[in-house]
C-alpha cells in the first residue's frame, strides 16, 4: 500500500490514479499523520461491497432463524428511537460534553 500526504497526493495525482488502475495498488492518503482518505480500484470495491453484502445476508438470515422471531411484529418510531437512543447513550453523552 502507498501512503501519501494531501500535498503529495495533489500534485502527482496522475500517477496515483495510474498505480490503482493499472498497478492495482491501494493510496492512502494521509493529514496529519492520520487517514483522511484510500483510493482503490473499481474491482476491489466491487469485492468489498460483495463482502458487504454478505456479512448483512448472514445477519438477516440469522435474524429470520431466530425462533423469537416475529416478521408481524411492530414498532413504533418512538420505541426505534429510544432503542437507539439508549444502545448510543455512551456516544451521545460523549459527545455533549
Amino acid at each position: 500500500m502507498i501512503e501519501v500526504t494531501v500535498s503529495e497526493a495533489r500534485e502527482n495525482l496522475a500517477d496515483l490514479l495510474g498505480k490503482v488502475q493499472h498497478g492495482h495498488e491501494d493510496v492512502t492518503i494521509k493529514k496529519h499523520g492520520k487517514p483522511v482518505a484510500v483510493m482503490i480500484s473499481p474491482e476491489a470495491m466491487a469485492y468489498y461491497e460483495r463482502l458487504e453484502d454478505a456479512e448483512l445476508a448472514r445477519e438477516v438470515a440469522a435474524i429470520y432463524a431466530d425462533p423469537d422471531y416475529d416478521p408481524n411484529e411492530r414498532f413504533s418510531h418512538e420505541e426505534v428511537w429510544a432503542e437507539l437512543l439508549a444502545a448510543d447513550r455512551s456516544d451521545l453523552d460523549h459527545g455533549a460534553k
